[in-house]
């Protein structure tokens, strides 16, 4: 026995000559010294002996899994940095928490500088070939994330998380992730970090072969990330295996071929796993983990395809449905043993690996049935036999507490239901004998569950013969099952199972044999217990729902409550706590556009309030609220509800100044005062003047002179008069000079008289010199009950608080109380405000006309002012009536492409308007199309098109003659025609402008529109059309 520890010391020389980076499992051992093997000698003899003694171990599934290994790790969870940590290679189902292998931030958000952060993290070095969705499930923090899929980011950062989504509806987390066969290195990191002035990302940094997790974040200001950069774990696809049951060049079936990795398939399967290894994995050709060189008759395919099935079979759950009976994982670094990643991938199925003659066999599962039985004769009893009936205290068990990478967890390691048997353990005197065991290669809770029923109840076959066999028993091998017939031990064809095997010189065969029971192997789901998986990842509060949500139409009033603006009165719950303010959002109906949005309403009593938006009269609305909390806790939107606003209109408060009216009714009646009874008393008062002296208005002066002249002609009722006074007055406080003439006609019942007075005077009124000059004409006549009158007064004062300059024209007719007047005001007043003024029933401005001219006055009656044409620097509008807008009633050669902006517009008060330009020229006969566009109408209205254009017509004599004709065309068909110049006989038109602007009403749709010309031109004439300009928009009923 003393060759026990030189062949261990042998084994543990071989695998630990290898680099961590080369280290590779039994397989890889044997190809490494295939040669020596070959040849045999003592280093043949040492080396397999050692491997088959790694391998071959004798003792039950306890025994093996407490052969010595590596401590337990369970699944990385933080991520590693630095270049001394080994690579690693995920087969299977498992996750890793990765390598970082760069980070940087960039980027800004408003305000905020370097709001972004991309961590480059390194998964596994070897490809999975699944493309940008290549992951399973995915970790952030301690939260299981949903990827949308569905939505790349168009800048490039990836796919967002939905759980990192703010409150308003912002993404602050993306991942992207390369699948390992990404060829130049990635275009978004190369962009955001390419130029870097200290750690540059390099177009070398490629990452061939390797599996990348691309993570970028955001900051954010509501919590999202509480403990600094997001913890990331990730399980990608499995990688690519090869499964020799799915070749058919060695007996599988199938297009699997070995070295050709497009051929393979994503496995979870042990037994595939583990013969992966064996036979080495590989990257494009070249070796990365486990055997080298191995040929594929060293695995014989009977053993593993049997082995392979049984991981596959299907084991009923107690939840329903099946699962395979053993699926595992791990990830496997490069500076692992082999062996011990073997080991990792047999435990998780109960697997038993033996190596006999250079070829490699495992046993997944029950034993099959004996292949070789004897009797107590059959035994050589010239050699030694031992027999152990039951273990030491130290080696019997009765309980299995296992503990395994729960997925649902963030792959910790979890303790798994204990599995234990009330009988053994009564046989144990009411011992507790536990076994601990880590499956850090399952994570699989059930399947755990059946591994530690197998490894308890195959752990209580407690007798192991060792005993020397004929040579007939020569082809046995480790794992096969002998049946013995035996009266010393009462045993009656029992089964057992061959640990190992020893072929001694004289042909005989020494074998160590362990009672084995296949139903041990047996699983039922009621045999299943249950697992509860405790919650991880962030505990948030529920979502607050809004509460007392209450809209009702309300008016805006002004200082004087009088209605000038729709609104709508929006309340909620009140006395709550941690609400900052509402957000409240109002739509309307009819397009679903929101046209309110804002969360500015501060929570407090009284809990309503009145919206300040621009919201139409007599239209119907929707409103909803949200909470806004001082915390970062999540609130959901109430309902919309329903409202209909006021029909207030704008008044005219909306179109004129505060007080404006008042002032000019005031101005109105103050310089009809001045043109009437002012007139008079003016004349009144220098006919005093011209009195004696005696008179008291003729006594403040120290001298005087008037001269009088008077003609009269009377018979009877009949009277002619002239009459023309002068006076010239000096006083102590001023001076007075006027002109005096009236004349006066009667006959019958007919009276016409004028009067007219021209004055000047300068006085001194409490000590100001005031100076003024007057003229007044006053002109009357009569007949019966009617009269009419023309009163007109111009003053000019200077000085004293009255000055200004003052002129007004009245004419008056009429008989009784029924009177017409029109009047014409200017003044000019001290306190630098002017006044021009027209008061009439209608007024009117037109240009002198020709014959055959057109006549277009401008027109204001009645409030309302018509106009052919407007050119308007700028305009507000508090109403536009489609149906008193006519032809001709405002048009505009300064219509600029992008000159009506929609923003500015109400909502649905017009369509998106349209207004296109073309400088080009258009002549010829036939129609040419110089300007088109389309506009949409969501509700039927009025479609008003604008057009405009530069006119060239010329003739060079009298029969000469040439003309330009437009006309409007709506979907195809012809609304109008109009011309928009023409010329002859040498009456030309250069350089002019034409506009026009027509509305039509319309219903709902889209409608195409264009201005097309047609021109003709005799000899000698010619006619253009050129920088046309169409404007389109449309205004609801």
């Amino acid at each position: 026995m003393k060759r026990l520890p030189i062949l261990f010391t042998a084994l543990w020389m071989l695998l630990a000559a290898t680099s961590g980076a080369e280290a590779g499992p039994v397989a890889a051992a044997i190809g490494a010294v295939a040669g020596l093997l070959a040849k045999g000698g003592i280093a043949g003899f040492l080396i397999k002996t050692a491997i088959g003694l790694a391998l071959n171990f004798v003792g039950s599934l306890i025994m093996k899994a407490m052969a010595p290994k590596e401590e337990p790790r369970g699944v990385n969870l933080q991520i590693q940095m630095g270049d001394d940590k080994p690579s690693g290679v995920i087969v299977g189902k498992y996750a890793t928490a990765g390598r970082r292998k760069y980070i940087g931030v960039w980027g800004e958000v408003g305000q905020t500088p370097n709001a972004f952060v991309t961590d480059v993290i390194e998964v596994s070095n070897m490809p999975n070939g699944a493309g940008p969705a290549g992951i399973v499930s995915l970790w952030v923090n301690d939260e299981l994330v949903e990827v949308l899929w569905g939505e790349p980011d168009p800048e490039g950062r990836g796919f967002p998380i939905a759980q990192y989504r703010d409150s308003k509806d912002q993404h602050h987390l993306w991942i992207r992730f390369l699948d390992g066969y990404q060829s130049e290195a990635d275009p978004f990191l190369l962009a955001k970090f390419g130029t870097h002035p200290e750690r540059p990302f390099l177009p070398t940094m490629i990452g061939r072969g390797c599996q990348v997790l691309i993570v970028t974040a955001r900051y954010d200001s509501e919590g999202l990330f509480t403990n600094g950069l997001p913890q990331i774990v990730v399980e990608p696809q499995p990688i690519p295996l090869y499964d020799p049951r799915k070749d058919s060049s060695i007996g599988g079936s199938g297009s699997h071929r070995w070295g050709n990795v497009a051929t393979y398939e994503r496995s979870q399967n042990n037994a595939v796993i583990i013969y992966n290894i064996i036979r080495g994995l590989y990257y494009q050709g070249e070796w990365v983990f486990g055997g080298q060189n191995l040929g594929a008759h060293r695995l014989p395919t009977s053993s593993w395809f049997a082995s392979m099935n049984e991981c596959d079979r299907a084991i009923a759950l107690a939840e329903g449905g099946t699962a395979p009976q053993f699926r595992s994982g791990y990830e496997i670094l490069s500076d692992h043993e082999p062996l011990d990643v073997i080991e990792k991938f047999r435990l998780g199925c109960s697997g038993r690996i033996t190596e006999n003659g250079g070829l490699f066999k495992m046993l997944v599962g029950a034993p099959g049935a004996a292949v070789y039985s004897f009797t107590d004769d059959d035994i050589v009893i010239t050699e030694g036999q031992t027999f152990a009936p039951f273990p030491t205290i130290d080696q019997t068990f009765n309980a299995i507490e296992a503990t395994y990478p729960e997925p649902r967890e963030r792959w910790a390691m979890k303790d798994a239901p204990r599995t234990d048997d009330a009988e053994m353990r009564a046989s144990d005197a009411g011992k507790n004998l536990p076994f601990s065991v880590a499956f850090e290669a399952v994570p699989f809770p059930t399947q755990v569950q059946v591994l530690a029923r197998t490894m308890l109840k195959d752990g209580r076959r407690f007798r192991v013969h060792v005993i020397v066999l004929p040579p007939d028993a020569r082809p046995l091998e480790p794992n096969d099952v002998v049946a013995w017939t035996s009266k010393r031990n009462g045993y009656i064809d029992k089964d057992f199972i061959v640990e190992s095997k020893d072929n001694l010189r004289n042909l005989c065969v020494q074998v160590t044999l362990r009672e084995m029971d296949p139903t041990d192997y047996d699983w039922s789901s009621s045999f299943q217990k249950p697992v509860s998986v405790g919650w991880l990842g962030p505990i948030r509060p529920d979502t607050q729902l809004m509460t007392g949500w209450a809209v009702e139409p309300a008016i805006i009033y002004d200082s004087n409550n009088v209605p000038r603006r729709a609104s709508m009165k929006v309340s909620c719950a009140p006395d709550l706590d941690d609400v900052r303010s509402v957000w409240v959002q109002v739509r309307h109906v009819a397009s679903q556009q929101v046209v309110f949005d804002s969360d500015a309403s501060a929570y407090a009593p009284p809990y309503a309030w009145l919206l300040d938006g621009n919201f139409l009269p007599n239209e119907d609305y929707e409103a909803r609220g949200k909470y806004v909390p001082y915390s970062t806790r999540p609130t959901e939107w109430s309902a919309w509800l329903a409202v209909r606003t006021p029909d207030i209109r704008l008044t005219d408060r909306d179109v004129y100044l505060p007080g404006m009216l008042a002032e000019i009714q005031q101005h109105i009646q103050r310089m009809t005062e001045f043109a009437t009874t002012g007139s008079r008393a003016a004349i009144e008062r220098i006919r005093q003047l011209m009195l004696d002296e005696e008179n008291e208005a003729s006594s403040n002066f120290i001298d005087r002179k008037v001269i009088r002249e008077e003609v009269e002609l009377k018979i009877e009722d009949t009277r002619a008069f002239v009459g023309e006074s002068i006076i010239l007055a000096i006083g102590p406080d001023g001076v007075i000079t006027a002109v005096l003439n009236e004349m006066s006609a009667e006959f019958e019942t007919g009276l016409a008289t004028v009067e007219q007075l021209v004055q000047t005077e300068v006085t001194r009124i409490n000590g100001e010199i005031v100076a003024t000059a007057q003229s007044i004409d006053v002109l009357e006549a009569h007949v019966d009950d009617v009269s009419a009158s023309i009163n007109i007064r111009a003053t000019a004062t200077a000085g004293g608080p009255a000055g200004g300059a003052r002129y007004a024209v009245q004419v008056k007719h009429g008989s009784g109380e029924n009177f017409v007047s029109s009047s014409l005001f200017l003044e000019a007043t001290s306190g630098g405000l002017g006044y021009a003024g027209f008061v009439a029933d209608r007024f009117y401005i037109a240009n002198p006309t020709s014959v055959g001219s057109k006549f277009t006055p401008f027109v204001f009656q009645d409030g309302v002012m018509r106009v052919n044409a407007a050119v308007l620097a700028s305009l507000i509008v508090g109403e536009i009536d489609a149906i008193n807008i006519k032809a001709h009633s405002i048009t505009t050669d300064q219509l600029k492409v992008g000159g009506v902006d929609t923003t500015a517009l109400a909502l649905q008060a017009a369509t998106t308007a349209s207004v296109v330009a073309n400088s080009g020229s258009v002549s010829g006969g036939g129609w040419s199309t110089a300007c088109q566009t389309s506009v949409s109408m969501a509700v039927g209205g009025t479609l008003f098109v604008l057009f405009t254009c530069r006119v060239d017509v010329t003739s060079t004599d009298g029969s000469a003659f040439a003309s330009i004709v437009a006309r409007i065309l709506i979907n195809g068909a012809e609304y109008m025609q109009v011309v928009a110049g023409q010329s002859s006989g040498g009456n030309n038109i250069s350089g002019g402008s034409f506009s026009f602007v027509f509305p039509i009403p319309v219903g709902s749709g889209t409608f195409t529109v264009a201005l097309q010309f047609s021109t003709t031109a005799s000899t000698g004439a010619s006619a253009s059309a050129s920088y046309s300009r169409l404007g389109v928009f449309g205004v609801k009923r």
